[in-house]
């Protein structure tokens, strides 16, 4: 995402709440727990300070009593609201809410939930509710044919997955715990709705698999600034691993258990490109046991000297820049390909960084090598990434607005080589930490998409699966005891508007793209 510093209007309303979807409209202290209107008698609790870190899921066990979480401080929103419908388990009365559908397949889905404390006092944030999860999954045709899951402990982060499905397919679901319906508070008017349809298979067998990750930010130690302290950032407990190493594990974890080939990560692969960031990057990445390449985003740009960074034992770049990134992985304004086989599909990672901004700029000689890359065979499937969005809907409709993004004669520029190469099928950009489908400004043949990040809610990776016909494009979310834990953190910055910021519609991050 942006620097410290970047900060706007739109951004500010977004945070008190004014934006499309939202199921709580006020942030702020709260005189009494109640009803939250439309949400037919869920409940309202206040945010808290200190809380446990109880974590599981129907694959992952719970932390509840494990030596290395205490009692410690989950919440990192001001004062705010818990919404969700109460129920009462063994540990005591909990609100179920906080209900998305992660992953859709073609013959699968993936649910979560979480249960908090229903007593947490207005000047806390929230505290996490061990509890019973099941998950039941049915044809909206045929409710005779329900598959159920169950959590395998109690837990209060709840992701099940359900498997034989079948493709192009409306199901109805439910979500509890011990009884209770877990509320949507997310995507609301989506997800209220309890149903889903599973994408449409692509003809004949998986050809390759591999991962694109973004925004993993290695070296940062809060979440959720936008600039210096402002607003309260997510921490992570002082007895896990930092944050963005528990992260890209996580990531590359996904890669190996869906057996990609390859993992990229598509910019900000450090928080400030120090060199001790770039070391411990590529230690972690070539514990992957097939190929990764990344991309540079704007926090991986060359920097000026500091007293503490280190810097200035890189490479020059210019007169005043130093290049630790470029130093250890690309350098800057260059373009790569990639040819993937037995897929039978080009990659093409591009660089799309400003020195000292957050915003977006494809220096004229990068121009020159995409356009050679294009046109060596304009017709073969490619997937093109760069960490910047480039579409003017993605600038427009960002918090940050059009100079978050690669400029204006640059998008237009680019649109334009990707028309005259028809195999372009997918362009994949982060930096904005949402996923969100993008409109193209010129008339193409790609979906061009922006990813959620590694680090913040809803933490994960994009995996893509290529066929003879197409790609299946999914969103993974990160799993294990500490993901999961730095998860529920990341869920309250913003406000506790994170989630309705970044998790965006199903569809922008579970999709089919046809050659």
């Amino acid at each position: 995402m942006g620097n410290k510093g970047i900060f706007s209007r739109r951004r500010f309303f977004k945070a008190l709440g004014f934006s499309a979807g939202s199921a709580a409209f006020v942030v702020g202290p709260l005189a009494k727990a109640g009803a939250a209107p439309g949400t037919g008698g869920s409940s309202l609790s206040g945010s808290g300070l200190a809380g446990s870190s109880a974590l599981g899921s129907a694959n992952t066990p719970s932390l509840a009593g494990s030596a290395s979480f205490t009692p410690s401080n989950i919440g990192s929103s001001e004062t705010g609201w818990v919404m969700g419908h109460k129920g009462t388990g063994p540990n005591g009365a909990f609100l179920a809410g906080d209900l998305q559908v992660v992953t859709v397949t073609e013959d699968s889905v993936t649910i979560s939930w979480l249960t908090w404390d229903a007593k947490v006092s207005i000047a806390e944030r929230p505290v996490g509710m061990p509890t019973e999860g099941t998950l039941l999954v049915w044809p909206e045709d045929n409710p005779q044919d329900t598959k159920v899951v169950r959590s395998e402990k109690n837990t209060f982060f709840h992701i099940m997955t359900i498997e034989g499905l079948k493709p192009e397919t409306k199901y109805r679901f439910s979500a509890s715990s011990h009884g209770i319906e877990a509320n949507a508070t997310h995507n609301y008017f989506q997800e209220k709705k309890k149903e889903f349809t599973t994408l449409p298979r692509l003809s004949g067998e998986v050809l390759q698999t591999v991962v694109v990750a973004n925004d993993v930010h290695m070296g940062e130690a809060q979440d959720g600034l936008w600039f210096d302290g402002f607003p309260p950032p997510a921490v992570p407990n002082p007895k896990s691993a930092p944050y963005p190493e528990v992260c890209l594990d996580a990531v590359i974890k996904t890669a190996e258990d869906c057996g990609a080939t390859h993992l990229f990560v598509n910019g900000d692969v450090t928080s400030e490109a120090r060199p001790a960031e770039v070391r411990r990057a590529k230690e972690m990445l070539d514990t992957f046991s097939g190929t990764w390449r990344v991309t540079r985003g704007n926090h991986d740009r060359p920097h000026k000297a500091d007293d503490s960074s280190g810097y200035e034992t890189a490479s020059p770049y210019g007169k005043e820049h130093f290049d630790p990134f470029g130093d250890v992985f690309e350098p800057r304004q260059q373009a790569w390909m990639m040819d993937l086989e037995p897929a039978g599909v080009r990659v093409i990672g591009i660089d799309s960084t400003e020195l000292d901004k957050s915003g977006g700029r494809i220096e004229p000689q990068q121009f020159r090598q995409i356009e050679g890359f294009l046109r060596r065979d304009p017709n073969k499937p490619t997937v093109l990434m760069l960490h910047h969005p480039m579409t003017r809907e993605a600038g427009w409709s960002n918090a940050a607005g059009p100079a978050f993004i690669l400029r204006d004669p640059d998008l237009i520029r680019l649109q334009k080589m990707i028309q005259a190469a028809p195999g372009v099928k997918l362009v994949l950009a982060g930096h904005t930490h949402r996923a969100h489908r993008d409109k193209p400004d010129v008339d193409t043949h790609a979906v061009f998409l922006e990813t959620p990040a590694a680090k913040n809610w809803p933490t994960g990776a994009t995996q893509l699966r290529f066929y003879s016909d197409g790609i299946a494009v999914n969103f993974r979310h990160n799993m294990g005891e500490e993901a999961l834990d730095w998860a529920s953190r990341t869920r309250w910055t913003n406000f506790g508007l994170a989630p309705e910021i970044l998790l965006g519609p199903t569809d922008a991050r579970n999709l089919v793209v046809r050659y």
